[in-house]
């Protein structure tokens, strides 16, 4: 029998992403009682307890796709027929409910969301499932790590350039933009052990013998921004001893990308597109 929570979800919600919801516990339930047969019944619980909060919020990121119209509803009544989706939807699902972490159930939906979206052999959809892989065997800190990584790295104002700005107004503009995008991360620890091991979850790799200026990061042509010259001081610096402790030598690969967007987004309440990762 279906949990009133799955029911209460489905009826709020409602549409086609209220149906998408309730299929996934049908299979989610028997997945979760095969995976955790052998253990306590308390611990089967908990763990039906911590899948109920993922649904929640997949519910809610679904229903978002289906209202703005950017996922046909067939397409989302349809979407677990096929078993390269269904293969994720595991993953994510079997994730979610060994950990309490509410952020990482949010993350891991938000991945889900962004995977009905994309075919199944694109890259967003082949490193999603990995994603899901390495969300469960990292800490909340080292996904905040790739969510820092990626504004440094990745992420930039669409356009870049943005339109109107230019040499006079670069500084100002950045350091603005820059202020929100790095202020969630200004109480992050940094340490060497959380970079060895996220390089072994293949989330980046480390290049000893590589520096990088931190100007040079977000330099567009003859546009510069002056690190030093940003305004809130205890956020520079904080920055500054990260990017020398060690974040200038990384590289994020596809999967630290994945979740790092999907960290920046959930901390700065905005929706990064995944351009060309078709």
């Amino acid at each position: 029998m279906e949990p009133l929570s799955i029911i209460a979800i489905g009826a709020a919600v409602g549409g086609a992403a209220g149906k998408f919801v309730e299929k996934a516990w049908d299979s989610g339930e028997k997945w979760i009682q095969s995976y955790f047969k052998d253990h306590k019944e308390v611990a089967q619980q908990k763990a039906t307890d911590n899948t109920m909060d993922f649904l929640n919020e997949l519910a809610q990121k679904v229903k978002q796709l289906e209202d703005s119209k950017q996922i046909p509803k067939d397409k989302i009544e349809s979407a677990q027929d096929h078993p390269d989706f269904s293969a994720m939807l595991q993953k994510a699902l079997l994730t979610s409910a060994q950990t309490d972490s509410k952020d990482k159930h949010i993350i891991l939906a938000r991945l889900v969301s962004e995977r009905l979206k994309s075919e199944p052999e694109s890259i967003l959809a082949l490193g999603s499932k990995m994603a899901c892989d390495a969300i469960s065997y990292a800490t909340v800190n080292q996904l905040l790590i790739l969510g820092l990584a990626v504004n440094f790295y990745g992420i930039r104002p669409n356009p870049f350039p943005p339109i109107g700005v230019n040499e006079t107004n670069f500084q100002e503009y950045m350091n603005a933009w820059l202020t929100q995008r790095l202020k969630p991360y200004e109480k992050i620890e940094f340490k060497q052990i959380d970079i060895t091991h996220l390089e072994s979850l293949s989330c980046l790799k480390v290049n000893t013998f590589i520096g990088r200026g931190l100007n040079d990061v977000f330099k567009k042509e003859n546009l510069v921004y002056d690190f030093e010259k940003m305004v809130d001081i205890q956020l520079r610096e904080k920055m500054k001893k990260i990017w020398n402790d060690g974040l200038q030598k990384i590289d994020l690969t596809t999967v630290g990308q994945i979740i790092g967007v999907s960290v920046s987004d959930l901390l700065t309440d905005t929706n990064t597109t995944f351009d060309g990762w078709e």
